[in-house]
């Protein structure tokens, strides 16, 4: 009973894109996503609407009600929302009236699912509406999204491993830096000493027992307004 009412709901029959909003249209059902830049994370909007004259409701199988994908533009998924959380296993309902819509919210700090910050660039957003077991039946919606630059240092070289690196670069302004892998901040912030042609070297000794026994070390530079570098990759465990 429940699959046939859902296989009439959510076919799909329509599906529009735009630079950062796009439609799943059933017969009686749209799902939307939006993706909107901030500074520090992506404000990503869902909103599942019931476009028929009847009330509809949308049963899912635990309390997850949807999954957020990102990529990269052509390339590998770098963040999925259920990544690392528990959901509760029971049936859940959501009930909507004839014309209502529902709506949820995330954000995204720009972190893969391990934990490491994204590169800036342009990322494929997907959600997908949880409310059927088989994925056929699914609906699903598409954005774009643009991850702001945080190039506030260039010209990076790094060396060395095993707890002793050195890092050289050229800085825009005043910077501290952090180091981490991830899950744990390993150096706390610390003073970047810039020369006057912008240039600076860092030389790090990180003692054996705080690196990451698998994992990756990180890098990260702030600015005095708190705007956080690209990674900048130390060495990946194991070697």
């Amino acid at each position: 009973m429940l699959r046939a009412i859902f296989a009439a709901a959510l076919v799909l029959a329509l599906f529009s894109f735009g630079e950062a909003r796009a439609f799943a249209q059933g017969n009686d059902l749209q799902f939307s996503v939006t993706a909107a830049p901030k500074k520090d994370y992506a404000e990503i909007t869902m909103t599942v609407a019931n476009k028929s004259e009847k009330d509809l409701k949308l049963v899912f199988s635990s309390s997850q009600k949807y999954e957020i994908s990102i990529r990269q533009k052509g390339g590998k998924e770098v963040y999925r929302y259920s990544a690392n959380k528990s959901f509760l296993q029971a049936l859940q309902e959501l009930k909507l009236k004839a014309g209502d819509t529902h709506t949820w919210v995330e954000k995204w700090n720009y972190r893969k699912s391990n934990g490491e910050f994204v590169p800036s660039g342009d990322y494929a957003v997907k959600a997908t509406l949880l409310g059927r077991k088989n994925s056929k039946d699914l609906v699903t919606a598409k954005a774009s999204l643009t991850v702001p630059e945080r190039n506030m240092v260039s010209d990076i070289k790094t060396s060395g491993q095993k707890g002793m690196y050195t890092i050289e670069g050229k800085a825009n302004s005043s910077l501290t830096y952090t180091v981490e892998d991830g899950h744990e901040e390993i150096i706390s912030k610390q003073p970047v000493v810039v020369g006057e042609k912008g240039s600076f070297k860092l030389k790090l000794v990180i003692k054996e027992a705080s690196l990451p026994k698998n994992g990756t070390l990180i890098l990260y530079f702030q600015d005095e307004d708190g705007k956080i570098s690209d990674p900048v990759i130390l060495e990946k465990f194991p070697s």
